[in-house]
């Protein structure tokens, strides 16, 4: 059985958000909204209000139970072990250690669903069946939305849905078969409160038309990416690529009680964190490097008004406020600003 990813494919959210007016992008095979207004207004939308983004393009992989046992060796954290009605987030790794890809698993009733990213989706599923893992792909026959901001939980309890504490999810109409149904999570990739739905293409267009009439503001990838490195969050393919866990500050995410593919080659290593820069002026971007670090993502920031970056160290990272000046490798180009912690706005997650 061949994997799903290809050119073009559309979400089934598509016509109603052409409809909306959103500009498309390729996204690993996938067009997706990039914007439907502006980037920055509907990044302001989720910090301040509501907006719900189409992420139907994330792989959606079920394994039944019969095969969870065999995802242990293959995940830094305890994935198999995923209790019912929560999630995790793992990595899973090449025997040199490397990321292939960040996954959050959610535990059902009759198995496990793998969230994936859509730029791993296809040496994800290779890896995951060259171990002999039964694997089910449902990405074709489900979507999946973020309503994502403060005003999220409202948005929530008027669609009749209850959430739980962060990372955890509830059934929508039962457990079964989630994709026959549908699960709601209280979860997102922004750094605001919000709540995530996967279910049927008829269920998630529902939902998606009905929180938009709630005065949930429809975002674009463009603003996802924006709030998720305000967020100082990594993204598959820029932070993780070629890199180990511990080259970016995941060591919390490793059980090194267990055994799993990639320890002995990562055992032992120092672990660096990711740091933040903001910009005197300009805007820093992905592949601007330093003598001692390298700026794998970079955006304006429209909460900050400023140009902000995630830096990895090759070393260590420095202390906050050190002047730091990157170079554009192509054009010459430099940029200077001082270094802070990550992330550069707070996260505003219910507490556990």
């Amino acid at each position: 059985m061949g994997t799903e990813s290809g050119e073009g494919l559309k979400t089934p959210l598509a016509p109603l958000e052409e409809e909306l007016g959103a500009k498309f992008q390729d996204f690993h095979g996938w067009l997706t909204p990039l914007y439907f207004s502006s980037i920055s207004s509907e990044a302001l939308a989720v910090r301040n209000s509501a907006g719900v983004f189409d992420v139907s393009h994330m792989g959606r992989l079920f394994i039944p139970a019969e095969s969870v046992d065999k995802l242990g060796p293959l995940f830094t954290n305890n994935v198999e072990s995923t209790k019912m009605g929560r999630m995790k987030y793992s990595f899973m790794l090449r025997d040199d250690g490397i990321i292939i890809d960040d996954v959050v698993s959610y535990g059902l009733q009759d198995g496990v669903l793998l969230v994936v990213n859509a730029s791993a989706y296809d040496a994800d599923v290779r890896w995951l069946r060259e171990h002999r893992v039964n694997v089910q792909e449902i990405t074709r026959d489900t979507a999946m939305i973020a309503v994502q901001g403060p005003k999220s939980p409202s948005l929530a309890s008027s669609l009749g849905f209850r959430l739980g504490q962060w990372f955890s999810f509830e059934p929508i109409k039962g457990w079964e078969r989630c994709w026959l149904s549908g699960i709601v999570s209280r979860s997102g990739y922004t750094g605001e409160d919000g709540f995530e739905v996967i279910g049927s293409l008829q269920l998630v267009q529902e939902v998606y038309k009905k929180a938009l009439a709630l005065g949930a503001s429809p975002a674009g990838l463009g603003a996802r990416d924006v709030l998720r490195i305000e967020a100082g969050y990594t993204l598959s393919g820029a932070e993780t690529s070629g890199r180990t866990p511990l080259d970016i500050g995941g060591g919390r995410f490793i059980k090194w009680e267990k055994d799993f593919i990639g320890k002995s080659a990562i055992e032992g290593k120092r672990e660096r964190s990711l740091f933040g820069f903001v910009a005197d002026q300009g805007i820093p971007r992905a592949g601007f490097v330093s003598e001692l670090a390298l700026i794998t993502s970079g955006t304006f920031s429209p909460t900050l008004k400023k140009g902000i970056a995630i830096v990895v160290p090759e070393n260590g990272a420095p202390p906050p406020g050190t002047p730091m000046t990157f170079t554009d490798p192509v054009t010459n180009r430099r940029i200077s600003g001082k270094t802070t912690t990550l992330p550069f706005v707070p996260w505003h997650y219910p507490m556990r």
